[in-house]
Parts: C-alpha cells; sequence; structure tokens
C-alpha cells in the first residue's frame, strides 16, 4: 500500500514538473511538483506519502551540485562578502522580531510562539528548539512552510522577470560536460556517509551541507583546471521532484481548515518579509559586486536547498547564495539555541496557556 503511495505521490510530483517545463517555468521540476502536490493534498486526497528520506535524497544531490561548482576564485569571493552577509543577517532578524512582535500584539499567541514562528533559521530547527522551550509546534510549523512554499513560488517567477532568463535547469547543464555514471555512484556514495555523520554531528541542513563539502573538496582538487563535470540533468531534475513533493505533502486540509487565522498571519508575514527583503537586496548590489538576481537569492528568508538551487537553475551564483543563506542559519540557530532556551524558560507559563486555547 505504501509503495502505492509513494508511486502516486512521485507521479503526481513528476507530471506537474513536466507541464510547467512546459510552460518554461522557472524551477519547473520542483515548483510544478510542489503545486501539484498542494493542489491534490487541498482537495482532500490522502492517497500519497513519501518517506522523509525521499527529501533527504534530494538534498544531496544538490549539495553534490553546488559543490561541483566550487573554485578558487568563488572561495575568495564568499569570504570577501563576510561584512554584507552580517548585515543583511542582522537586518533579517530584526525585521522578523518586529514581525514577531505584531503577531504576539494581534494573533494573541505567547512571546515564544511568536518569535520562532518569524524567525527564518530552518524550519526544522526552529520547530524544535520552540517546541522544546513551550511554543506551539503547529502555528510555528505552520508559519515556516507558508513562507518557505511562497518564497519558492515567488522568487523564482520575480528573477526570472527581472532578469529575462526563463531557462530551465536541462538549459543550464546542456552547456557543460556531465559526469560519467561510476564517479556519480562513488561520489553520490561518499556524499550519502558525510551526510549521515553531519546528521549525527547535528550540523544544520546535513543532508545538503555534507555532499557540498565532499564535492567542493573533489571540486578544488581538480589536477585538469578545467571545469569540473557535473551531475546529469535527470538525476537534478528528480532531486527537485522529490523536494518540491515533500514539501507539499506538508500541508494538510484538516490543519488548514483548522487554523485559518494563523494561515492568514503567516502569508502576512511571508509578504511583508519577502518585500523588504527584496528592496534590502536591491541596494546591497550597489555596495558589492553582486548581480540582482544573487542578491535576492542570498537574501531571502528561504531554505539553503531551495535557494541555492534556483540560483543554480537561472543562472545566479548558487554558492555565494548558499554561503549568505549559511550564515544566516549558522547565526539564528547559535543565538536563538542559546539565549532562547534560557529566555523561553521565563515565558513558558504564558506558552502553555496558548497551547491550550489552539489545541
Amino acid at each position: 500500500m505504501n509503495l502505492l503511495r509513494i508511486g502516486l505521490a512521485l507521479s503526481l510530483g513528476a507530471a506537474g514538473g513536466w507541464l510547467f517545463a512546459l510552460v518554461h517555468s522557472p524551477l519547473p521540476w520542483m515548483i510544478g511538483s510542489l503545486v501539484a502536490t498542494v493542489a491534490a493534498t487541498m482537495l482532500g486526497s490522502k492517497n500519497l506519502w513519501i518517506p522523509g528520506w525521499f527529501r533527504q535524497a534530494g538534498l544531496i544531490v544538490i549539495g553534490i551540485s553546488l559543490g561541483l561548482r566550487m573554485t578558487p576564485s568563488i572561495w575568495q569571493t564568499m569570504t570577501d562578502h563576510i561584512g554584507l552577509m552580517l548585515i543583511a543577517t542582522l537586518f533579517t532578524v530584526l525585521l522578523s522580531l518586529f514581525n514577531a512582535w505584531l503577531f504576539y500584539k494581534i494573533g494573541k499567541v505567547d512571546r515564544i510562539t511568536a518569535i520562532f514562528s518569524n524567525i527564518p533559521g530552518g524550519l526544522s530547527e526552529m520547530v524544535s528548539i520552540g517546541q522544546s522551550i513551550g511554543g506551539n509546534q503547529q502555528i510555528i510549523s505552520i508559519f515556516h512552510s507558508i513562507r518557505a512554499v511562497m518564497i519558492v513560488l515567488c522568487i523564482p517567477f520575480l528573477i526570472s522577470w527581472i532578469s529575462g532568463n526563463h531557462s530551465s535547469t536541462t538549459g543550464v547543464l546542456a552547456s557543460v560536460q556531465q559526469l560519467a555514471w561510476l564517479p556519480t555512484v562513488l561520489l553520490v556514495i561518499a556524499s550519502s556517509l558525510a551526510a549521515l555523520l553531519a546528521a549525527r554531528c547535528r550540523v544544520p541542513a546535513p543532508y545538503l551541507l555534507g555532499p557540498l563539502l565532499i564535492a567542493a573538496i573533489v571540486s578544488l582538487n581538480n589536477p585538469s583546471g578545467n571545469a569540473n563535470p557535473l551531475l546529469a540533468g535527470e538525476l537534478v531534475k528528480a532531486a527537485q521532484v522529490m523536494i518540491g513533493v515533500s514539501i507539499g505533502l506538508g500541508f494538510r486540509k484538516e490543519e488548514v481548515r483548522q487554523q485559518k487565522r494563523f494561515f492568514l498571519f503567516a502569508v502576512m508575514h511571508a509578504l511583508l518579509l519577502f518585500a523588504i527583503v527584496t528592496a534590502m537586496a536591491a541596494g546591497m548590489t550597489y555596495l558589492a559586486d553582486m548581480e540582482l538576481a544573487t542578491g535576492i537569492l542570498a537574501t531571502a528568508p528561504g531554505g539553503i536547498a531551495e535557494m541555492s538551487l534556483t540560483a543554480m537553475t537561472i543562472g545566479a551564483d548558487p554558492l555565494l547564495v548558499t554561503a549568505f543563506q549559511l550564515f544566516r542559519v549558522l547565526f539564528v540557530l547559535t543565538l536563538f539555541s542559546v539565549g532562547g532556551r534560557s529566555w523561553g524558560k521565563r515565558h513558558r507559563n504564558e506558552a502553555a496557556a496558548t497551547l491550550e486555547k489552539t489545541a
């Protein structure tokens, strides 16, 4: 039965990706699979399911793809932007705290839930920390899921419109040599082991960053000096579908119906954060040698994998985007996992009252 549900979910996702590719949508295989899956779940389908390791497998492929693009000059470019990374991160955190204050006042939720719903530090990480100190897991999950979906859906179209670039992943990969099957298998095995080790060490986004590190080491030690071969386009498409389907299946019709008020707050928060951060990115491009598309993706409060994959697909700088996104996640996790736990002890009673109201 589970095999049938997995097959249905992946088939629906692949069909959605194919349709979006036909109309030359940016990031078609991930956006198409996401839209198709969300539509099916909102219509009440209960026959779709994929195990968690499918998303992890997709992230491993994306991590390898990013790492194979690493060169010494790109590494230097990343280190040159440390100051901007800090400024962009602080701006985003302060803006998110302001949004959290609004949610606390208007939404009538506790401070813990309000803050961990609004801080863009990764869905699983923010839910885990927020819940551990008494926050409402469901509300925090809703906010991060809505923001992730809206960013993934909106940003590729915005950047394609700005740059006039409507190419798909196939177009990007067709111009470079593809990695042979044997090196691909060996790299996937090594990267999978690195991902498991990173997860055991509690590294943020381990299934992306572990493989990225392995592939980057391979890339930086290329003796030929030529551009590295990249993964086959079909493998990257499959990874997009697995990620898109896994995001889409995170929504349930019953949850949307029960928490309609919080879904509205989540949409408003995502739109406000997206608009202001995009304006900040536009200003940031004047301070650094950076394309607007790269600046928007680097500062967007989306997931590391999704924003990096978008950059890779539309021809922006995926490694610089990854560096900005990773810097923000590490900063937020360090700040809120340490400070948040001690601060949260003083507000557990308030959080418990919110849990009773939304139960």
